[in-house]
């Protein structure tokens, strides 16, 4: 499988995946950048292709794939749309050191990586990432586009909506919902539900910030 990574910092998620999933079943041989000024960058000798409207001649050029190189929830929705929109795959990543539940169901783009773990009945949206260490126990449903930092623990049956993040060992306690678009800030306790497009803080996590809500 011939693919690129969408994302191009050196010290950021591009690398990781470069240097976590490069190699086996999958050549990479290049990276995405939206933003003119990074067009010389290079990780691993992987260089800068072009952009997100660059991917239907990637895709006639013999690409087969693309594999997110960003971190941030925000913007990883309108990828996963455009990639699919060009024809392309976004394939699963589960790193050997995570451990998956067999009756997990994990959507096209997924990664899932070292130290993770993915309960039972849970389910990942498309694009979704699960940093390091992170615990989704078991029937916790992740919307697209969300990530969950590293060493995050969610607890059964907790639903988390698209393109949401959930901070560095933040906690969310069993049934709880957090919508869509929101942040839970590094090492908060969410014992409620949090609505959509806020922020919340602390323990018990609390409101700090709306967030207005991107453009479709």
């Amino acid at each position: 499988m011939r693919a690129v990574i969408y994302g191009s910092r050196p010290d950021g998620h591009a690398r990781v995946v470069t240097e976590l999933f490069g190699g086996g079943e999958i050549e990479l041989i290049g990276l995405l950048d939206d933003h003119p000024e990074h067009a010389d960058r290079q990780i691993a000798g992987l260089a800068v292709l072009g952009g997100r409207a660059d991917l239907p001649r990637l895709a006639a050029a013999g690409v087969d794939a693309v594999i997110l190189g960003f971190g941030a929830a925000r913007g990883r929705r309108a990828v996963v749309e455009a990639v699919m929109a060009a024809g392309l795959a976004l394939p699963v990543l589960v790193h050997p050191r995570a451990h998956v539940a067999a009756s997990a169901v994990l959507g096209p783009g997924c990664q899932v990586l070292p130290g993770a773990i993915v309960g039972p009945g849970a389910g990942l949206g498309r694009g979704a990432l699960v940093n390091s260490a992170a615990v989704v126990e078991h029937d916790v449903q992740i919307g697209d586009a969300a990530v969950i930092d590293p060493g995050a623990v969610l607890a059964g049956r907790a639903t988390v909506g698209e393109e949401t993040e959930i901070g560095s060992r933040a906690v969310l306690i069993p049934d709880v919902r957090v919508g869509a678009r929101a942040v839970v800030g590094a090492g908060a306790v969410v014992i409620r539900d949090v609505p959509d497009d806020v922020t919340v803080v602390g323990v018990p996590a609390r409101t700090i910030e709306a967030r207005r809500q991107s453009a479709r």
